[in-house]
């Protein structure tokens, strides 16, 4: 194929490339979250669009899980299961009547789009929980924007980043908070709950979490970004769903984030109240700075930035 003489037609290409595709689906295996943000950087692809994509596609997973439990309930019913399919189908045409006659009779939030009623999208698994505690400081990506809480009882609270907005409006530093969401892994550096919707509990005003109704920004230029050097000591250790060890917040509220692989060279070092030296990119606004680590040093020993195999 190297010789440039050697003329394919498009046919045989498409073929060629269809072939090529099943081979590498064959030959692939699992990735780990940081083989595919490495994969997406490299495809031009921004860690949060990445994460956002992959939420969207497990709302999507847990969706369908739902319905094809829901059908195995009915088939499985006998009769029961026929009557209740029969009442569903019934209250689905009231529904559409009543709508057609301009809403009558509908709740307010199903008529009103901009309703304050949130709906919380059902959790993967059936196994949602209630978390409460106090806002201790915003969690951001690298671009800045906020995606989560880190409560003072050391609890992670993850969000989607389109919904930043609705939640600094809704909820502040040292603002009481109850979550439902689902719980991670819980190590002794901490946990991540993946939070479904969270209620701020002076008001009692509920922001969920929704799929975004428009494209995601396009990537964010590297050269955006600002280099940026910090140190101090250890305040609390960031981690993923998984228990992954992927970041840490210093004493002066800097959040600092790296891959789950650097982690895992980290577990031997930490001791508590860990000095740590730091330098990256990142960003600095009204919620906080964050730093994506290109170099860090933990109680004097500098961690190997070994790349993914």
């Amino acid at each position: 194929m190297q010789d440039s003489r050697d003329r394919i037609t498009s046919q045989t290409a498409t073929e060629l490339f269809t072939l090529a595709a099943q081979i590498q689906g064959q030959k692939s295996h699992d990735y780990a979250p940081s083989e595919l943000v490495q994969a997406a950087t490299e495809a031009g692809i921004s860690p949060e669009n990445l994460q956002e994509a992959l939420q969207l596609m497990r709302i999507q997973q847990t969706q369908n899980q739902t319905r094809r439990r829901n059908l195995r309930l009915i088939l499985s019913s006998g009769v029961a299961g026929i009557a209740i399919a029969f009442a569903g189908v019934c209250t689905y045409f009231a529904f559409n009547q009543q709508s057609a006659m301009g809403g009558r009779g509908l709740p307010a939030a199903m008529v009103n789009p901009d309703s304050r009623v949130a709906i919380a999208l059902p959790p993967p698994d059936g196994n949602s929980a209630i978390y409460t505690g106090t806002v201790q400081q915003y969690l951001l990506n690298p671009e800045g924007r906020v995606d989560g809480l880190l409560l003072k009882n050391g609890l992670q609270v993850k969000f989607p980043p389109h919904l930043s907005n609705q939640l600094t409006n809704l909820i502040a530093p040292n603002a009481e908070v109850s979550v439902t969401g689902m719980g991670g892994t819980a190590t002794r550096f901490g946990q991540e709950i993946r939070a479904i919707q969270i209620t701020n509990q002076k008001n009692q005003q509920t922001i969920a979490a929704q799929p975004p109704t428009a494209p995601p920004p396009p990537p964010a230029n590297p050269a955006s970004y600002t280099s940026f050097s910090a140190e101090g000591t250890t305040q609390h250790w960031l981690v993923g769903h998984r228990g992954e060890l992927n970041g840490l917040i210093l004493s002066s509220g800097v959040e600092v984030k790296f891959a789950p692989h650097i982690g895992e060279q980290l577990v031997n070092i930490i001791q508590g109240n860990d000095k740590v030296k730091v330098q990256g990119f990142g960003s600095h606004n009204n919620y906080g700075q964050v730093i994506e680590a290109t170099q860090l040093t933990v109680n004097g020993q500098n961690v190997a930035w070994r790349s993914l195999p």
